[in-house]
């Protein structure tokens, strides 16, 4: 008995996110990079992102970028730039396109549509990761409540039994 103790306590599982032993009884991957719980679960964000194209990485980088103030500054500064340049504020550099600026209109309208077919990529994206979680947290409440119910069954037998003994 104490040898089959001894080799259970030495046994270990991998963690299937970062590929690093755990002892066999652990709930969490012993990585602090990491801390996915170990057992027959999946993981629905590595799913994803496992079946992510090249297109759709792009469009989260956009996504992520155009969400910070960075990118509002950046848009500042040049449009700034753009209207000092062309109305002859700054002489070193030639007007190029005169007011009403639709050089100007046409790039912001085509940056526009991009940005905004991104945005929807992303969003289709995170749709998706949203709805595989929900789920998979659906599988594992239905699977919680029929296990909750065998044992309500088995602990009213017991105490039928139990009750039968007296």
């Amino acid at each position: 008995m104490s040898a089959q103790t001894n080799v259970s306590s030495t046994a270990t599982i991998h963690c299937p996110a970062c590929h690093g032993e755990a002892p066999a009884d652990a709930v969490f991957c012993g990585n602090p990079d990491c801390g996915k719980a170990l057992g027959e679960f999946r993981y629905v964000k590595e799913e994803v992102q496992a079946h992510t194209s090249a297109i759709q990485r792009l469009a989260d980088s956009v996504n992520d970028w155009s969400g910070r103030p960075h990118f509002v500054t950046l848009h500042a500064v040049w449009f700034l730039a753009w209207i000092a340049i062309n109305s002859g504020l700054i002489t070193m550099f030639g007007a190029f396109d005169d007011y009403p600026y639709g050089l100007l209109g046409i790039i912001l309208s085509i940056e526009a549509i991009l940005l905004t077919g991104f945005l929807l990529i992303s969003n289709n994206r995170q749709n998706e990761y949203a709805n595989r979680r929900a789920e998979l947290d659906y599988e594992v409440n239905v699977k919680s409540y029929r296990k909750l119910c065998s044992l309500e069954h088995e602990l009213a037998a017991l105490k039928q039994r139990l009750e039968v003994g007296k």
